[in-house]
């Protein structure tokens, strides 16, 4: 499959509000803190056209109280994915594929491929607030944000992967995995430097 990256489209801060409406709802009892992160929160940044949220929650028991309200509300809980990221709850609201019944709940036994069984139309990251896995995700945003010369370099990247042939979406975040992970780090010691000053 190819991955097919879109250019930046202004309406997507706009879902991200719609959705973002949806999950306080869902989690209100548990005082989330919601914030639009990924390529698609960044001007400019062409992105898979999913957006991605960012959930802070308080303390780790509530990423298990999170799951009911969630699955409620209409996405799609990725258990599978919890032993690899233990400290984080994954949802995708989604639209399936013709014929395609998809459960509620996806764990290591299901044989369910994004992109072939279901399109995603938002990813949904429930982690604790304020951990470093949290404060990650905000200060590659705001990283990407304040320059425009890395954004476009990660912007290129996408756009060379796109061409290429991928097993699926895992194998194309593998991909582009060593840019991710560098670019996080430098983000983080951008942000503590600012902070700092």
């Amino acid at each position: 499959m190819k991955i097919i990256i879109a250019d930046y489209n202004p309406l997507w801060p706009v879902t991200f509000l719609k959705e973002r409406h949806i999950i306080e709802s869902a989690l209100n009892g548990l005082h989330p803190v919601i914030e639009h992160i990924g390529s698609t929160s960044v001007p400019g940044l062409g992105a898979k056209p999913i957006i991605d949220i960012l959930v802070g929650l308080e303390n780790e028991t509530q990423l298990e109280d999170s799951i009911p309200p969630m699955i409620n509300m209409g996405y799609v809980y990725f258990k599978k994915y919890n032993p690899v990221m233990p400290y984080r709850r994954f949802f995708v609201r989604l639209t399936p594929a013709k014929g395609r019944v998809i459960p509620d709940t996806i764990d290591a036994q299901h044989d369910i491929v994004g992109g072939a069984d279901f399109t995603a139309l938002t990813n949904v990251h429930v982690i604790v607030k304020d951990t470093y896995h949290f404060k990650r995700h905000i200060a590659l945003r705001d990283y990407l944000k304040a320059h425009p010369d890395v954004r476009d370099e990660y912007d290129a990247l996408k756009r060379g992967l796109s061409q290429v042939e991928f097993k699926d979406g895992l194998a194309y975040n593998d991909a582009k995995d060593s840019f991710v992970k560098q670019t996080g780090r430098d983000a983080v010691s951008w942000v503590e430097r600012t902070h700092a000053n």
